[in-house]
């Protein structure tokens, strides 16, 4: 019969990333069935749960824990992998972060230690996340909220404190950017470039990324806007506030924005901001019934299509490219793009 063990560690947090990456590692250990570790907050308590890897210990945890949750062929088992996950935390998700910068618990900390610092990622448990992207935003940096379980309410008054101090919010549940040339979180090594994009999906920023770098393009910045920016409630702020700085940038020449549809209210500002630019933008709204647009604006329906706009020509085929598809390689798994992490074939 499996055993299942649950270590609580109180008052303890890692980057979602790193407690992937472990989870990964321990499951993969002689008689381990599954692992998992995970902050306990509710929505993470549950799905242990329904996988079979919560036992009472972990059923106490509250939102600022961490949960090691082992399923294994026997006791034996699971406490040899208990002791492998504290050893792989110890060693990789805390201590040191790459480049010799030593990690800290707190933003005042980051910033001591990296006082020229312009931009946080926020990334932990939602119901703390809103509290730090504030802090930052009032210490003057751009955020990158990889957190969700945000609430709408909170989301629109970042955003509009951001917008405020000239800075970007983008997030909640934010995965991918590409800033100044630097791949951020779930994000694509790609040239430099000329093109903007802007997305409320961080798979399509990542797919078109990738299909401009093999086929010869780059990437000026790749701003992520969190998955509800379009919607009625927000009111597309951020796509708004990223287009004008992208308009801004002399770096910026094309102008891609990627979104499932839009509300129609939000839909007509994004066109209407669109169409008194400088510069042609691609408006790549997935699922959108074709819509009347400005002459510098071209509506693609496809990712693929939204590329070829850009480039102006039809995109070079898988077999047609294979220097050019080497260029883009996944900063989390440094394969060849399109990116694993976010369920993408590698």
């Amino acid at each position: 019969m499996s055993a299942v063990v649950n270590h609580v560690r109180r008052g303890f947090y890692a980057d979602s990333v790193a407690l992937m990456r472990i989870s990964r590692a321990v499951s993969a250990l002689a008689g381990v069935e599954a692992a998992s570790l995970m902050i306990g907050t509710p929505t993470n308590r549950a799905l242990l749960e329904g996988s079979g890897l919560l036992d009472a210990d972990g059923a106490r945890a509250q939102a600022d824990d961490l949960v090691v949750a082992i399923r294994a062929v026997d006791a034996d088992a699971a406490a040899r992998a208990l002791v492998e996950a504290e050893k792989l935390l110890a060693g990789g998700a805390q201590g040191t972060a790459a480049g010799g910068v030593s990690a800290v618990r707190s933003l005042a900390a980051a910033l001591d230690a990296l006082s020229d610092a312009n931009l946080a990622v926020i990334s932990v448990p939602g119901e703390f996340a809103a509290a730090e992207a504030r802090t930052a935003l009032e210490r003057g940096l751009h955020v990158m909220m990889f957190s969700d379980n945000v609430s709408v309410e909170d989301e629109v008054e970042l955003k509009r404190l951001a917008i405020a101090k000239g800075l970007l919010m983008m997030g909640p549940d934010c995965g991918t950017a590409l800033i100044g040339g630097a791949p951020i979180a779930f994000a694509n090594v790609v040239p430099r470039g000329d093109v903007g994009l802007i997305s409320a999906s961080g798979t399509g920023l990542q797919e078109v990324s990738s299909l401009l770098a093999r086929n010869g393009r780059g990437v000026s910045h790749g701003i992520g806007v969190g998955g509800r920016d379009l919607k009625e409630a927000v009111g597309g702020l951020m796509t708004l506030a990223a287009f004008d700085a992208l308009e801004a940038d002399p770096a910026t020449r094309h102008i891609v924005i990627i979104s499932k549809p839009p509300a129609r209210s939000v839909t007509e500002r994004i066109v209407a901001r669109a169409g008194r630019s400088s510069k042609p933008v691609t408006l790549c709204l997935l699922g959108a019934a074709p819509i009347s647009l400005p002459g510098n604006v071209t509506q693609a329906a496809t990712l693929a299509a939204a590329v070829e706009a850009v480039l102006g020509h039809a995109i070079a085929t898988e077999s047609a490219a294979p220097a050019r598809r080497a260029r883009a390689g996944c900063v989390a798994c440094s394969v060849a793009a399109p990116c694993a992490a976010r369920r993408r074939s590698c």
